[in-house]
């Protein structure tokens, strides 16, 4: 990560926490306990998902209304034809993934999330590093949130995500991989939840991801996700509009492709993004988003290949459909 992406990620943060706890609190905040947001999966593959509203940390009562839930997001983000740094070659790359995930309470007390990913990268290029067309993942996960022994409002949170990421769809098992996470979190109040933790992304260039940070609801219109993983901020001023900003850190992505003749080789896809979006829930069960930015710090490179394809900064759109029943 060069300088200026540095400075932009201090800035941002710096910001948004500042900003976040000069907001005076809703007066009648206290009357709606049922408003506890669930920081969002670690994963070493994808985009940033925003925080949901989700009853996950509260009291028993809490759970009353809904033991489970639904939800599927499907989303396709464009990213322009940009040249490379050298100007010797252009890319392009659409990607879609689809993302489903149950939530129920083990023993109706403890809250275990299952999920199932998968995603789809096609690559027009016409550099000398020799990429293939297309990019493709599938990711299963379980997550669970326990208390932390018998220290107040903190608990821990354990997930793994059984991983393939390819050039193709044959899950060879070389390219299997199991990332795992786990984290504390601490939760003084129903507006703000402090978490401290580490992901872990086994045979991968860099293993391991911190995850510390805060998320903080102040009243009913502000949410501010000032954490490592993918920070951001959203503002509702009404029951069906999300104005948000989004911060999508480089996280070093690898898929297992083939070259030539060389089979197994480990390619890198490494980007940051930073950009704005709105979101709209059509009714009780769907929403719709649309944001768009800059994409900065760009490359893609063999891991065991001293090449690489750097490219210019650039921009992306983003569009998708969450569905929670």
């Amino acid at each position: 990560m060069n300088k200026y992406i540095k400075v932009i990620l201090i800035v941002f943060i710096f910001l948004a926490g500042t900003f976040a706890f000069c907001l005076p609190p809703e007066s009648n905040s206290e009357t709606n306990p049922k408003t506890t947001e669930q920081l969002d999966k670690l994963t070493p593959q994808h985009d940033s998902l925003p925080v949901e509203e989700r009853v996950i940390l509260g009291k028993d009562d809490e759970f009353k209304e809904s033991a489970t839930k639904h939800e599927a997001e499907a989303y396709v983000t464009f990213l322009p034809s940009t040249k490379s740094k050298d100007n010797k070659s252009r890319i392009q790359i659409i990607e879609s993934e689809f993302d489903y995930s149950y939530e129920y309470k083990l023993f109706d007390k403890i809250p275990v999330t299952l999920s199932l990913s998968s995603e789809y990268i096609d690559i027009k290029e016409n550099s000398q590093l020799n990429l293939p067309s297309h990019l493709t993942g599938l990711s299963v996960g379980c997550d669970v949130v326990l208390p932390f022994f018998n220290l107040d409002k903190t608990y821990i949170n354990l997930g793994v995500s059984p991983s393939i990421y390819r050039d193709d769809w044959s899950f060879k098992t070389s390219s299997f991989r199991m990332p795992t996470d786990i984290f504390l979190i601490y939760k003084p109040n129903d507006k703000l939840i402090f978490v401290g933790g580490l992901a872990y992304f086994p045979d991968f260039k860099d293993q391991f991801f911190p995850a510390v940070g805060f998320v903080y609801k102040p009243n009913e219109k502000w949410i501010f996700n000032i954490t490592t993983d993918d920070p951001s901020i959203a503002y509702m001023p009404n029951d069906r509009l999300t104005i948000f900003t989004q911060m999508e850190l480089p996280l070093g992505a690898e898929y297992e492709v083939k070259r030539g003749d060389s089979e197994n080789m480990v390619l890198i896809y490494n980007d940051m993004r930073l950009g704005l979006g709105v979101g709209y829930k059509i009714n009780k069960f769907v929403s719709v988003s649309l944001a768009g930015g800059g994409v900065f710090d760009r490359y893609i490179k063999y891991r065991k290949v001293e090449e690489k394809l750097s490219i210019e900064n650039g921009g992306y759109v983003k569009f998708s459909v969450d569905i929670q029943i």
